[in-house]
């Protein structure tokens, strides 16, 4: 077995021209996987394109069909100028998602150690009927209902290293104690999308199984991976997941242009090993990461690189 990695050029087909989330993105990757000499680690998968049926397990109908529609009409954005769309929008969504679930599936059923989905649009900031911050559908919640209800995992685990907040995927759980949504973010009086205070943790039967962690403009390596060690990582090992997903954006770091934090490559390689030893620990190793954000072209692509490193790694 080994790690998977799924991407396809229909990723790259979702034209937002000059916008920060655009193709260049995975190119920049893709080609750093490349010369980092990388990809015979992998099982590369192409993924495949999700049902109307799979989206409306989180989404709406209405969703479905305004991504569709403004696909098909020449529109220029849905819901937000943030969320630039084209022709093959609908199409590379629809794969984003599809890919999602087949790694998911192969993780879950063993066939796969672990995966890395390198897929775009985005999700975390999508919401059961809204489009927003760059994301159509939710890849990331839409692969944890899958775990749970068609595959029976009752302790699942997603933390979400992105710089913004992962709205949408909160809300789509924050009731709930079988799925755990962690998130460590830019203080959110700083930094979209405004939502993700510390008080936010949870509703009803899910009090507790929402854990947002804040912090400030600025940070560097050292602190932030202090107040991982100190405020996350027990709560992690508390909750003893079966399964492992993450939200992987890359724009924490110093080099990128949408948010403000100050950290390097060296902190994300120690999220990747403490998140893929604590998958081995309580979930069988069972870890599925996928593609957020990141925006400056040579951190991102040094950032996955250095993940998939340890995803791919014997250690």
């Amino acid at each position: 077995m080994k790690t998977g990695l799924y991407t396809n050029p229909i990723f790259l087909e979702h034209n937002t021209g000059q916008h920060p989330e655009n193709a260049n993105r995975l190119r920049a990757i893709l080609d750093k996987l490349e010369s980092d000499k990388l990809m015979g680690k992998f099982k590369v998968e192409a993924g495949r394109t999700a049902t109307s049926a799979e989206i409306k397990m989180l989404h709406t109908e209405k969703l479905i069909s305004e991504v569709e529609t403004a696909s098909e009409s020449g529109a220029q954005t849905l819901h937000t100028r943030d969320c630039v769309i084209s022709a093959q929008t609908y199409k590379a969504s629809l794969h984003a998602v599809g890919s999602v679930l087949d790694a998911a599936l192969e993780v879950a059923e063993r066939r796969l150690d672990n995966a890395f989905c390198a897929v775009r649009p985005p999700g975390h900031h999508a919401e059961f009927d809204t489009a927003m911050g760059f994301c159509f559908f939710n890849n990331i919640a839409l692969a944890a209902e899958f775990l749970s209800r068609e595959m029976g995992f009752q302790r699942i685990l997603i933390i979400d290293f992105d710089v913004h907040h992962g709205n949408g995927t909160q809300h789509f759980f924050e009731e709930r104690s079988d799925i755990f949504f962690v998130s460590m973010h830019q203080d959110p009086r700083t930094c979209y999308p405004g939502t993700g205070f510390a008080k936010e943790n949870g509703r009803g039967v899910g009090t507790g199984y929402t854990l947002n962690v804040p912090v400030p403009p600025g940070i560097e390596d050292t602190e932030y991976l202090q107040i991982f060690s100190t405020d996350v990582k027990p709560k992690l090992e508390e909750y003893n997941p079966d399964f492992v997903l993450i939200s992987a954006g890359f724009d924490a770091h110093r080099d990128d242009p949408l948010a403000s934090l100050n950290l390097t490559e060296s902190t994300f390689k120690k999220l990747s090993f403490e998140l893929k030893h604590l998958a081995e620990q309580t979930a069988g190793g069972r870890m599925l990461s996928i593609l957020e954000g990141g925006y400056e072209l040579n951190a991102l692509s040094s950032c996955v690189s250095e993940h998939l490193q340890i995803l791919a790694s014997d250690e």
